[in-house]
């Protein structure tokens, strides 16, 4: 088990990018990964929008080592095919109640499959997204994800290896040192204020915040949302019609797509 003691800072360089789609993709694949069809048909419609796709066989990686289901290997692989597409292995963190050990055990699983046997499949992940972050400011939280974080840039053998943190609300500012992207609102579309909630994150870190929206409806007005996030500095984003990521609507991924190509 790593020590928990607080590591000197990283020196990390985390640059602003363009706006992009931070797409939790926790759906079964099915038979030749057709339940992810609605994905990968956006992501080949859109080949100049970059998309971060969060991989979360169960609820983690599993306890197979490899993956043993050939129908996420094939949509993994899919996935990884394509030149704007990072993929990202799901961590559960509990709020930090979960072991650290089983952190790690988690973080090694995914840089393994890096070396998956059979190289007709590139399974490997890119980097990390580590859920349920605890948002409250203390030592102990700081020190369990910046040793969390630390460790998956120096396991994931990629060459960026983006670190997302998901605390879902917005966190103390001393945990954006450690992780390219922030999760600062994950709430249902009528909890989402566009500018006003923009406004709640602070200017110096909207480069690095990612907004997630579910439950939109039919009337929700993507195309004019993403644009005001576009116009503020917002880093990433997703909408979602259903609650739980457990379903992708075709429709609303080519709006979402479009409207972040525009801008």
């Amino acid at each position: 088990m790593k020590s928990l003691l607080l590591l000197a800072p990283l020196s990390l360089t985390l640059p602003t990018t363009a706006l992009f789609i931070l797409l939790p993709l926790y759906a079964y694949p099915n038979t030749s990964a057709s339940d992810w069809n609605n994905a990968t048909a956006a992501i080949a419609a859109y080949p100049k929008v970059q998309w971060q796709v969060i991989v979360n066989p169960d609820s983690g990686p599993g306890t197979t080592g490899y993956p043993t289901d050939q129908n996420y290997i094939t949509a993994i692989a899919q996935l990884n095919s394509y030149a704007n597409v990072q993929t990202l292995g799901y961590v559960d963190t509990d709020n930090t109640h979960r072991a650290y050990s089983a952190v790690v055990s988690d973080i090694n699983v995914y840089a393994s499959w890096a070396n998956y046997p059979n190289t007709q499949y590139n399974i490997s992940m890119a980097g990390i997204f580590f859920d349920d972050v605890n948002n409250t400011k203390s030592t102990a939280v700081s020190t369990y994800m910046h040793n969390a974080s630390a460790y998956a840039y120096a396991t994931v053998p990629s060459d960026v290896t983006p670190v997302v943190f998901n605390p879902g609300a917005l966190a103390p500012t001393t945990l954006f040192s450690y992780c390219d992207t922030m999760v600062e609102f994950e709430n249902f579309s009528s909890s989402y204020q566009n500018a006003t909630t923009i406004a709640t994150i602070p200017s110096a870190y909207r480069g690095q915040s990612a907004i997630l929206v579910h439950d939109t409806t039919g009337t929700t007005n993507v195309k004019s949302l993403v644009h005001t996030m576009a116009q503020d500095g917002i880093e990433a984003v997703y909408f979602t019609s259903d609650c739980c990521y457990n379903a992708l609507n075709g429709t609303l991924l080519m709006q979402l797509a479009a409207a972040v190509q525009a801008g």
